[in-house]
């Protein structure tokens, strides 16, 4: 009977341990289930939650450098003028190239414009002479106007006597070419605005200065953009 009883007490014992552990099991599942209970849609927030992505600086394209465009001068460069003659006073340069017909007509007033004319010169300043302009003509055409004027044409050269026209505002180009020529040897000689005046008023400047004095011959004067770029004596007859 003894042992009846420790085996009851030990059923007991094995109840008792059996009731906890039943508890405890529950237990586990009851935490298991509450575990369980959360809702899902908070487990997928936080396993995918994504960091939101860095802000990348924008990108800024270097502007394209254009090629430089050069703007036109608004003044454009000056023309390059012809140098003065390399010339030494009264050095024999070639004669004037006279006209096959004739020089150019002039107008009565007014500036004179670019072309070829017969003057007469008779002093005036140093760069800007007196002079009369004419119209002259040559060889054909000397004979045809001469004839036309009831006159002759003498030497290859007839001069219409009228019109003419006076002109002392006209200047030489700091570059002229000017010339004389020598009475005797028809030969043409360089010489300075300066010069001309001094040989015309007295006697030249230099001793030894070729035909030695001055002698009225006409002159071959070439006008370009408001000059006198040109003024070559003529020898006549």
């Amino acid at each position: 009977m003894k042992i009846h009883r420790l085996t009851l007490a030990t059923l007991a014992l094995v109840a008792t341990g059996l009731t906890a552990c039943s508890s405890t099991a529950k237990q586990s599942i009851t935490s298991a289930s509450t575990t369980s209970s959360v809702p899902t849609s908070s487990s997928v927030e936080v396993s995918t939650t994504t960091a939101p992505p860095a802000t990348a600086a924008p990108v800024t394209a270097a502007p394209a450098t254009a090629a430089p465009v050069t703007a036109p001068p608004a003044t454009a460069a000056p023309a390059t003028a012809a140098p003065a003659p390399s010339y030494s006073l009264y050095d024999e340069v070639p004669g004037p190239n006279v006209p096959g017909g004739h020089t150019d007509p002039f107008v009565s007033s007014g500036t004179l414009g670019n072309g070829v004319y017969w003057v007469s010169y008779s002093g005036g300043e140093t760069m800007t002479p007196s002079i009369e302009v004419y119209q002259a003509f040559f060889g054909a055409e000397c004979i045809s106007k001469a004839a036309e004027m009831s006159d002759e044409c003498l030497n290859d050269i007839f001069v219409l006597a009228d019109p003419f026209r006076e002109i002392d505002d006209l200047a030489f180009a700091e570059d002229v070419f000017l010339t004389v020529a020598d009475s005797n040897t028809q030969r043409s000689y360089w010489i300075t605005p300066d010069e001309l005046r001094t040989v015309r008023a007295s006697s030249p400047s230099v001793d030894d200065a070729p035909g030695g004095v001055f002698v009225p011959f006409p002159f071959l004067m070439t006008v370009q953009n408001g000059e006198i770029v040109k003024f070559e004596q003529v020898w006549v007859p």
